[in-house]
């Protein structure tokens, strides 16, 4: 699978909130990082279970990806618009419709059509005021 068969069926899995999906475009050895939380997934199970709380919380999320610059070394870098509500107890964080939109960006490492890691780059400030606004 190219690199943009991968990067257009990673957004298609998030927007259908369907982490089996997701999962199965990783590597078995894959990892995902979010960087602001500086939380390490590995392993597509791990991946999947991760996104499954999140779409959990947050049940109406969609990515929209805007730029997007992809290497021939397997490298693909996205900007996204994350926009959400959350539905359900985050936490210590009760549900109150706080609605969340969040730039964000990906970076995916793909190798023979599957993605051995990726990274996830976006302001946890920001995703905290949010959430915590009355």
């Amino acid at each position: 699978m190219s690199i943009e068969k991968v990067v257009e069926r990673f957004y298609e899995a998030h927007n259908a909130r369907d982490a089996a999906a997701v999962a199965a475009l990783y590597a078995f050895d894959a990892s995902h990082e979010e960087i602001a939380q500086r939380k390490v997934k590995q392993g597509p199970k791990e991946i999947a279970s991760g996104l499954g709380r999140f779409f959990g919380w947050f049940p109406d999320a969609s990515w929209a990806p805007d730029r997007r610059a992809v290497g021939a070394n397997g490298v693909a870098m996205m900007s996204y618009l994350l926009k959400a509500t959350l539905k359900s107890q985050m936490g210590p964080i009760a549900p109150r419709e706080q609605a969340i939109s969040l730039r964000g960006v990906h970076l995916l490492v793909i190798r023979d059509g599957l993605i051995h890691r990726s990274e996830d780059y976006w302001d946890a400030d920001t995703f905290q005021r949010q959430l915590n606004h009355v």
